[in-house]
């Protein structure tokens, strides 16, 4: 049976069909006797986590399986995602949803991705929004192949504190084109400002790329950096967004300079489930909507005056323009969006923002009891959003099996990333809403023992 609150307005409308003025006299038929007094006995309300872990604690009693909560963060993050975008995602049309070849027949793709697009752009203030590439990574790659396009020019800085995988990523897709990939080094977790601006000193700069917050979690002076970028010239800055739960609480990207926003919507209702889904998304300035690759869907009329979506623009090889085209991304516009989409609009702008909130309180609250255990010392001192790194004073090998023994997935060894005995037994700890106080106590009392 399905529960269907009503509001005020609707009751009274409801009793006046009825021919009554109150509740009370509805049930005016009822013996007192039999009518409840005060109160019915039940449990008060819960949140929708905390009755599922309810429910499985009592699974439990049948059988004990081992569930786990994660602290392994780095560029995927467990959030907690509604049953009812799961039931919605259930549906059968979603399930083989594919690039619509005759878009304006699929009103229900063209309303959905435009409808997601709609959010992004909210959430990164930007022009235009690409709602769908393949990922995070592959995202940044486009990103500086655009730059590259744009500007004419064959350099490209990028941050050391980006995505090692997306780094990577940006390497492979930009080789066959004589790109130059300069590192940019990073001064306590953080970017070199002083660095950056030496290395903007020549003419051939196509775009800088940052992470933020970064591959530590830190929160990058973006507008600073953005200044310096514009300074030179015809240079474009990339904004990179691995967690993308944290534009509900930060500055948007296109209020602080940014001509590109790379992002991974990982974070919005999509499941991990052996290393995905991903969906990765671009959003930039309207003067550079040509050079995009993928789709972007658009709200007009019809000649009834009705409300109706169009495919806007399309960058494909099979096109009409398509010795003009940049990346053949087709398909990735489908359920990801549709999930992510549901997402959003059940989380609304002030549920995103607590929870986001939640997220980096969280996160500031692990670092500070993990630090008072004596166990743990910080590597840097920065601002951070819900990932931090942290040196344990003991071997990594056995906090692993401490953490594993009492079901909790540990965090990430940044050593297996960057190399030097500065980055020996450091360990970068993410913090999600999946993690509830106690669970965060547990975890100190766990590592202190």
């Amino acid at each position: 049976m399905r529960y269907i609150p009503s509001t005020e307005e609707q009751k009274q409308e409801m009793l006046k069909q009825i021919g009554v003025s109150s509740f009370n006299e509805l049930v005016k038929g009822i013996p007192e006797k039999v009518k409840p007094k005060g109160k019915l006995k039940i449990p008060d309300a819960i949140s929708e986590a905390e009755l599922a872990d309810s429910i499985l604690q009592i699974a439990r009693k049948n059988y004990d399986f081992r569930l786990y909560k994660s602290l392994l963060g780095g560029g995927a993050y467990r959030h907690y995602i509604p049953e009812a975008e799961k039931f919605l995602l259930q549906r059968e049309e979603f399930w083989t949803a594919y690039t619509p070849y005759q878009p304006e027949l699929s009103q229900g793709t063209l309303q959905t991705i435009f409808e997601y697009q709609s959010y992004l752009a909210r959430l990164t203030k930007m022009d235009v929004v690409i709602p769908s590439i393949y990922d995070g990574a592959s995202a940044t790659a486009e990103a500086a192949l655009l730059s590259l396009r744009v500007t004419k020019r064959n350099k490209i800085i990028i941050s050391a504190a980006i995505h090692p995988h997306y780094r990577e990523t940006v390497k492979t897709y930009t080789s066959p084109h004589d790109t130059e990939i300069i590192e940019l080094p990073h001064r306590e977790a953080m970017v070199d400002l002083e660095k950056l601006k030496e290395l903007l000193s020549g003419d051939d700069v196509a775009s800088v790329i940052v992470q933020n917050p970064n591959f530590f979690g830190g929160i990058e002076n973006v507008a600073g950096i953005a200044e310096l970028v514009h300074d030179n010239k015809k240079t474009l800055l990339i904004n990179t967004i691995a967690e993308s739960m944290s534009l509900a609480v930060m500055k948007a990207p296109g209020e602080m300079g940014v001509d590109i926003v790379a992002g991974e919507a990982q974070s919005f209702g999509l499941s991990l489930n052996y290393g995905g889904p991903y969906n990765g998304y671009l959003a930039a300035r309207k003067q550079y909507m040509r050079q995009l690759p993928g789709r972007i869907a658009g709200e007009t009329v019809d000649t009834d005056g009705k409300r109706v979506f169009v495919m806007t623009m399309r960058a494909r090889e099979q096109d009409i323009r398509r010795h003009k085209a940049t990346s053949n991304i087709c398909s990735n516009h489908g359920l990801n969006i549709a999930a992510a989409s549901v997402y959003l609009s059940l989380m609304g702008t002030e549920g995103l923002y607590k929870l986001s909130l939640l997220n980096t309180k969280a996160a500031h609250y692990l670092e500070k009891i993990l630090l008072k255990s004596g166990k743990f010392e910080k590597v840097y001192t920065y601002p951070f959003y819900n990932e931090f790194l942290l040196r344990s004073k003991s071997s990594i090998s056995t906090l692993n099996q401490q953490l594993l023994k009492n079901n909790f997935i540990p965090p990430l060894a940044i050593s297996q990333f960057y190399k030097g005995p500065l980055w020996e037994n450091v360990l970068l700890f993410a913090v999600t809403e999946q993690l509830s106080r106690q669970d965060l106590d547990r975890v100190a009392d766990i590592l202190s023992s």
